[in-house]
């Protein structure tokens, strides 16, 4: 099976677990929700496309544990963003695209919610710097713009801010789930206001200019954090 017919399988189940999960915890309801994947399900490069390997220096055991990068609601939090790094695209890459999305705990919503959307990001640039600021035109690196997060209203269709949201658990009742870091090597520039630049535009405009992706995640909650002291 090749890596997007292993991908179709598990968003089928994906999809029908969230969808008995739901059947099961919540009242029978004339407008079920449709649970959609992540983004890196949505935007697939062609068959046979390397997968893109992701790191970042402040995971540790695939767990956030310095609170510094969570939302300033949340555990004392500065909302800062982390360092990510991933391998180069293939040739032929024009930008990357990085996505972060969180996934499970109490969701009311079909869709992930997006705490970090950047993109535009150069070609010959392989890592983010720790602490990008939430301006839409990004300083370091030069070029690359700030998308839309939408966890400060948890619905796409209500306008968020640009940059990155850390997480807030409180919000999801302290339930440890994961958090993901989607990187994507396109063939192209995104021609997007950084104003309109949500989930449902980006991945629309990166459909057919995917030329590989790969992805990290780091799962905590309320229940396993312990921050450094």
């Amino acid at each position: 099976m090749d890596r997007n017919g292993f991908i179709g399988v598990m968003i089928t189940f994906l999809t029908a677990s969230a969808t008995m999960n739901c059947a099961s915890a919540q009242q029978p309801s004339e407008h079920a929700l449709t649970w959609t994947p992540r983004v890196i399900a949505l935007a697939l490069p062609k068959p046979g496309a390397p997968i893109m390997k992701v790191s970042s220096p402040e995971f540790a055991g695939q767990n956030y544990r310095d609170k510094r990068f969570f939302n300033i609601e949340c555990c004392g939090g500065q909302n800062i963003s982390p360092g990510v790094e991933w391998s180069a695209g293939p040739a032929g890459t024009q930008s990357y695209v990085l996505i972060m999305e969180g996934e499970g705990g109490v969701r009311v919503r079909p869709d992930p919610t997006v705490h970090w959307i950047i993109y535009n990001i150069p070609a010959d640039v392989t890592k983010l710097p720790k602490g990008i600021l939430t301006d839409a035109h990004v300083k370091d690196p030069a070029g690359a713009l700030n998308g839309l997060q939408d966890s400060a209203t948890g619905h796409e269709d209500v306008s968020a801010d640009p940059g990155y949201r850390g997480p807030n658990f409180h919000a999801e009742g302290g339930t440890p789930h994961p958090y993901y870091f989607e990187i994507f090597a396109l063939d192209t520039k995104l021609d997007l206001d950084p104003a309109q630049a949500k989930r449902t535009p980006v991945v629309a405009a990166m459909r057919g200019h995917v030329l590989a992706s790969g992805e990290v995640f780091s799962k905590f909650g309320a229940h396993d954090f312990d921050p450094p002291q």
